[in-house]
């Protein structure tokens, strides 16, 4: 297998696939060694113990000029094979995702091989993994405290053990989900009832206020982890590992400010995959990637097998999996104060009155006074706004007849879904 001196900057790339992340890292479309960033295969490889259809995912980085860092590579032959003699074949479900065509959980004690043929003919196989026993996360908890930093928030903490002392290498990833509340909504929202389309003909724009169509105030939303967070059961000193930190909210983050839960996931992992993954995260958090790698410093453990200048980066990992969910409230924590701005740059205290530019609703416009801002029925026709409440009878100078809010302020379905998932509980 051919190795790169820029393997730092694979191994982001491939942090950012197994993370379903797509933000654009900067990179150059070659390397000095000469070779296409297109010609390398990222493989994130993990069956774990649970009974489910297993995922190996396939990609190659892409260039700045791409919709995201990678693309899936479809058309491969992709299959799982166990020394008890079973083979597991996989089945492309979208480019680049491969997911096994039965359910299985990976067997403790069992190796496992992965094998992968391209399109192209080209094949590669991993060396043979296997897993240990199961941990267990005994408990999560939360503290308000000051960071490292002196930023006020809340720590989330995980006490883990598991049977076997020699196995004591854990990863973890998580998965957050907060209810959003929009402030500014109300039970009206905004019909179109005559658009810019006629103004010309002296028909002119309008609108009406119509009873919510669907839930808008109250909303959730669920993001993953993009983080590699390890830890070292080692250091403990015991079978247990405590006051793991998963996770800090600052006491500003708005993912806290009504309610939060987050679903934690404890990976055991063998010493030569936790080895991989150290190494991994270090690449990808160091401040420059580029500064003083040396070749060979991070290879995983899947090689091409007919081809020696193939480049491949990934891992094939066997593991066996816990998790554990844990929920809180901002009031368990701050009771009585403020809440969190809202969410990004989404500002809720901004209330204006747009021109319908319609005469018989909009206040007085002297000449050259007004401007030409958007009306209302095109920022309405762009999902840019909410109603909020109307206006004085007549508006007032250059107003229309309603103030309205954005969108978020008023609709929280812009920044989260309004269907409460199945594991949610107040």
């Amino acid at each position: 297998m051919k190795v790169c001196p820029l393997i730092a900057l694979f191994s982001l790339v491939f942090l950012l696939f197994s993370a379903g992340c797509i933000d654009e890292v900067a990179v150059e479309t070659l390397d000095p060694v000469g070779f296409s960033l297109e010609d390398v295969l990222v493989v994130d490889a993990r069956i774990t113990n649970e009974s489910k259809r297993q995922r190996i995912l396939l990609s190659r980085p892409t260039t700045l000029s791409a919709d995201s860092t990678y693309a899936g590579v479809s058309g491969a032959s992709v299959t799982v094979s166990s020394s008890e003699g079973t083979t597991f074949n996989f089945e492309e479900t979208e480019p680049g995702v491969y997911l096994s065509t039965g359910i299985f959980p990976a067997l403790q004690d069992v190796e496992y091989t992965l094998e992968i043929e391209l399109a192209n003919g080209q094949q590669y196989l991993s060396q043979p993994a296997s897993r240990g026993p199961e941990s267990s996360i005994d408990r999560i908890y939360a503290q308000r405290e000051l960071s490292n930093l002196g930023v006020d928030g809340i720590s989330i903490y995980v006490d883990s053990s598991n049977p076997d002392p020699r196995a004591d290498r854990y990863r973890y990833e998580y998965e957050e989900t907060y209810k959003i509340i929009a402030p500014n909504w109300t039970a009206s929202e905004f019909e179109i009832l005559q658009d810019f389309s006629q103004i010309n003909e002296g028909i002119f724009p309008d609108v009406r206020l119509v009873p919510r169509a669907q839930e808008e105030r109250v909303c959730y939303n669920t993001v993953a982890s993009t983080e590699i967070l390890l830890s070292n059961g080692l250091e403990a000193e015991t079978e247990e590992l405590q006051g793991n930190l998963i996770r800090f909210l600052g006491s500003d983050n708005p993912v806290i400010s009504h309610r939060y839960s987050i679903l934690v996931k404890q990976y055991l992992q063998s010493p030569e995959a936790y080895s991989f993954y150290t190494s991994l995260r270090n690449f990808s958090s160091s401040d420059n990637v580029f500064n003083q790698i040396q070749p060979g410093l991070l290879e995983g453990n899947i090689q091409a097998v007919n081809d020696a200048e193939a480049i491949t980066l990934g891992y094939f990992e066997v593991t066996s999996v816990t998790e554990r969910r844990f929920f809180f409230n901002y009031e368990d924590f701050y009771p009585g104060e403020p809440l969190p701005p809202y969410f990004g740059t989404v500002n809720c205290d901004r209330i204006f009155a747009p021109r319908l530019y319609n005469p018989e609703r909009d206040g007085p416009s002297p000449p050259d006074e007004c401007g030409g801002p958007q009306g209302l029925t095109e920022l309405i026709e762009l999902e840019l706004v909410e109603y909020y409440l109307d206006n004085t009878v007549p508006p007032g100078l250059c107003e229309g007849p309603y103030f309205i809010t954005q969108r978020a302020c008023g609709d929280c379905t812009a920044l989260g879904s309004n269907i409460v998932p199945d594991f949610w509980e107040e």
